[in-house]
């Protein structure tokens, strides 16, 4: 997009230097208004089942939509569809780690996108021992936003998570 942007603003000084440039500017402009982000792509069954099989790069895609939490027009849908979506998903430790960083920095921002129930929910599947540590951390920094949302995401990984897979505290 940044590039696309550049690109029109290179041909906007250039536009008055005859037809061709006026042309080279009008391409530009065309490229820039039917750019079509890739992130739409998130809304398809398509990648949202290969974001569950893990295949196609989908996967690495929803995870890195989630770390930078970008702000759009219908984007906290779009990151409550994601969260459900890898929550169904059978993770790699890796991707829990990955999944887990992005969650905590999603604490920190305010405001943030997606209803946070969803992102409770994806914490209880990929949280570990270390995880709840850092919440921990959090929840004891003076910002009350901060310190409210790790207290209830902590209290939902220890309220939902399975005996099996019980938690020491």
């Amino acid at each position: 997009m940044n590039l696309l942007y550049a690109a029109c603003r290179e041909k906007t000084a250039g536009q008055r230097g005859g037809t061709a440039a006026r042309r080279e500017y009008l391409r530009a402009a065309e490229a820039f208004r039917t750019y079509q982000s890739p992130l739409w792509e998130l809304w398809g069954t398509r990648a949202q089942s290969d974001i569950v099989a893990g295949n196609a790069g989908w996967r690495e895609t929803a995870i890195v939509y989630l770390a930078i939490s970008p702000r759009f027009f219908r984007s906290g849908y779009l990151r409550d569809v994601v969260c459900t979506r890898l929550k169904q998903a059978a993770l790699t430790h890796r991707e829990r780690k990955d999944i887990q960083y992005a969650l905590l920095a999603s604490i920190v921002r305010r405001p943030s996108t997606g209803g946070f129930r969803y992102d409770c929910r994806l914490a209880i599947q990929v949280s570990d021992q270390r995880f709840l540590q850092e919440l921990r951390v959090l929840r004891n920094t003076p910002n009350p936003w901060i310190s409210g949302r790790a207290q209830r995401m902590e209290q939902a990984i220890l309220h939902h998570a399975p005996l099996s897979h019980q938690i020491n505290v």
